[in-house]
């Protein structure tokens, strides 16, 4: 993601616009509706795109399924934009591939959370990638920086080597967690967290992202560990109570059902006004079997 991301709040964003396969994510955005309107030119194969091309043209892999939120969010809100329809028809190939079909490139790729789109060059190395949902204008940033050679992992690991900055520290670290450097990710995210203050927002951002990482490896114990840490440090932040949702997933993914509903109901208790009340009391009722009471009109 783009430096002026890297402020507190980046990790809620990336958390919360990337769906993790056999979860939920902690956003309880209702699905957008599908417009009449074509989306950008794609193939929907990789050795196809290859294969049909005249030039020598970067690709861009959009890693979707049927289920993700964020995914119809970018098929409706930015690839079916006339200016975006004219990129991918001009400047690069769009090629949208379901991850839950073709398995093998979604699996070569190191594909972990959906929206994932990976920009390739014509050998099917990669250049960089976008992980989760963004807006037109800042989506097409991305692209435009990436097909240059801005604001890559490759660049920003020169740029570190002449000046350290513990925000391009953590958006290498990012970077390294997106693409299945787990070592890299986790020594990067020490880095920032060594070179930082032990309450400070990049310091916050980066255990949460250690114990995201646990809990996408399905290492619950160093998850539970790392959440349950970030909820004492950080009780009084924003973060301390995502993490305070995340611990009871953590439980639920465990398959330890009484903890989960605890430790949602324990949320609920400490904090009536949080925007994740309805998805916490949502999942509530699922572990405990109940059926949801329709609405009145």
């Amino acid at each position: 993601m783009k430096k002026a991301l890297l402020i507190i709040g980046i990790l809620l964003f990336l958390i919360a616009s990337v769906a993790i396969a056999d979860d939920e994510t902690v956003d309880a955005t209702e699905p957008v509706e599908a417009t009449v309107r074509p989306i950008a030119p794609h193939f929907t194969s990789l050795d196809e795109a290859f294969a049909a091309s005249t030039d020598d043209r970067n690709y861009l892999i959009d890693f979707f399924t049927d289920w993700c939120v964020y995914c119809v969010m970018l098929d409706t809100l930015v690839f079916n934009q006339q200016d975006v329809m004219d990129y991918f028809t001009d400047d690069m190939t769009l090629v949208k591939v379901n991850a839950e079909v073709d398995t093998l490139l979604a699996q070569k790729y190191l594909v972990s959370g959906f929206p994932t789109a990976v920009m390739v060059r014509k050998d099917g190395s990669e250049i960089d990638r976008i992980v989760g949902y963004a807006e037109k204008d800042e989506y097409m940033q991305i692209l435009n920086d990436y097909q240059l050679g801005i604001g890559t992992l490759n660049d920003l690991l020169k740029k570190i080597e002449e000046n350290f900055d513990r925000e391009m520290a953590f958006e290498i670290a990012d970077k390294y967690k997106y693409r299945g450097g787990k070592e890299e990710a986790k020594r990067w995210f020490s880095i920032v967290i060594q070179k930082g203050e032990p309450t400070d927002s990049l310091t916050a951002e980066s255990r949460m992202s250690l114990a995201d990482m646990s809990l996408r490896a399905k290492e619950y114990d160093d998850a539970l560990k790392g959440f349950s840490g970030i909820i004492v440090d950080f009780n009084d932040k924003p973060i301390g109570e995502l993490a305070e949702i995340y611990k009871a997933i953590t439980f639920r993914r465990q398959g330890d059902t009484l903890q989960a509903i605890s430790t949602f109901e324990q949320f609920v208790a400490d904090h009536p006004e949080s925007e994740d009340i309805e998805y916490a009391q949502k999942q509530i009722m699922k572990l405990k079997g109940e059926e949801e009471s329709p609405k009145e009109n």
